[in-house]
């Protein structure tokens, strides 16, 4: 795969950046991008909707909004989720090698200093940033094909700003997401979900304002295999809810308030494999010894990582 050329994309409206940085994008970035990225996120594949093989794409950001934020590398998830642990479901990139501390490196000073395309680029007068889920395209490939009920079901969750996906490319079972949704403590609202209920595998809360109180309305969803707690601010009480979830197989509670008291009640759990309880209030020795009453599952834990921040709006 070639490697583009910026002066090529010029197109009309204002710089966005000038002079001349101390990281070159087209000479130091651009190469770091196609060895590490271009794979799920070029023109032969582009996972959740983002192009990083171009800088309008890396401009426009995914179905999750912007991934760069120029001067601030913390609250690039283009630079900060290649420093993550190698096992956090969010690390990138998820297939083949990592970024080394120098290619990491070059990424942060580059972002830092503006994220300049070169001198001759020139982005459009309108960011083509998107707006949440808003823009994403509802009839594209990403739904594979999704059929039948399940269409106008789906229809509806995206329009109350859900955002929904098929699990493994497979049309019949699904993800749903709050992170992007902007929705306040006490108004999850988990009943839309009911149509989908024996088909729901994953539903992904991080980063939001869900509490235990909110969670009582997920127990019923008793075909739910991945849950996704991490950087929300529950604590122990929430373990309740998620105790009864007894086909649950994956857990994130990373940067959460749960104890190592708490979590022991996820011991009752026959099918849990992975938890991951970085950043929470779990010891080490809480932690081994939730492991050895589960005996089939692994539980992490770590130091905390400063995450992007929550997105409040566009």
């Amino acid at each position: 795969m070639k490697r583009f050329t910026v002066s090529a994309l010029c197109c009309a409206g204002c710089l966005w950046h000038s002079g001349v940085a101390a990281v070159d994008f087209e000479s130091q970035i651009a190469p770091i991008l196609e060895d590490k990225c271009y794979r799920c996120h070029g023109d032969e594949d582009v996972k959740g909707g983002l192009r990083l093989d171009s800088p309008i794409g890396i401009l426009t950001g995914g179905e999750v909004g912007e991934v760069l934020v120029p001067g601030d590398p913390n609250a690039s998830s283009l630079y900060i989720l290649t420093t993550y642990p190698k096992d956090d479901p969010d690390y990138m990139p998820q297939k083949g090698k990592g970024l080394s501390k120098r290619e990491q490196d070059l990424l942060k000073a580059w972002i830092a200093e503006g994220a300049s395309f070169g001198d001759d680029f020139v982005a459009p007068i309108q960011s083509p940033a998107r707006k949440k889920f808003a823009d994403a395209d509802p009839d594209n490939a990403r739904n594979y094909i999704i059929l039948g009920d399940a269409v106008e079901i789906v229809a509806r969750l995206r329009d109350a700003g859900l955002l929904v996906d098929t699990v493994n490319h497979d049309a019949s079972l699904f993800e749903v997401s709050y992170t992007y949704a902007e929705r306040e403590a006490g108004a999850f609202d988990f009943e839309a979900l009911e149509p989908l209920e024996d088909s729901l595998r994953k539903i992904i809360l991080a980063r939001t304002e869900v509490t235990a109180a909110d969670l009582i309305g997920l127990e019923n969803f008793q075909s739910i295999e991945y849950l996704d707690m991490s950087r929300t601010s529950v604590g122990d009480d929430a373990l309740d809810s998620i105790s009864k979830l007894k086909n649950l197989k994956f857990l994130n509670l990373r940067d959460t308030e749960v104890s190592d008291r708490g979590i022991q009640r996820l011991s009752g759990l026959p099918s849990l494999e992975k938890v991951y309880l970085w950043g929470s209030q779990a010891t080490a020795e809480g932690a081994k010894r939730l492991e050895r009453r589960l005996e089939n599952a692994s539980v992490s834990i770590g130091t905390r990582i400063s995450p992007p921040p929550r997105r409040t709006g566009p």
